[in-house]
């Protein structure tokens, strides 16, 4: 059986990260904290399944897959990565 992760990156610092608007991360990670980090669930690293499906979304596209009913923040994940929140929902099914 498949899982499917869909992956973003908020960037708290960006110093030298190409392709990205340092007062767009601001308000990105701006509001990743102040809304959803705190029911979101920190850990260490994801494990994964031999057969995933992965999709990288912006952040803005990926707010929109948490519908509040069926996938809450609390199913979703983050890590501390360097200059980065990756963040990420793995889920059984394609939303």
């Amino acid at each position: 059986m498949a899982d499917y992760l869909y992956h973003t990156y908020v960037y708290k610092n960006t110093n030298d990260v190409l392709g990205v608007v340092p007062a767009d991360e601001a308000a990105n990670t701006l509001d990743f904290e102040t809304n959803y980090k705190p029911t979101a669930i920190k850990v260490d690293d994801i494990t994964i399944n031999t057969t995933t499906f992965e999709t990288i979304k912006t952040w803005a596209q990926f707010k929109t897959l948490i519908d509040g009913t069926l996938i809450t923040w609390s199913d979703v994940k983050f890590a501390v990565e360097g200059k980065a929140y990756d963040i990420y929902l793995l889920t059984d099914s394609p939303l």
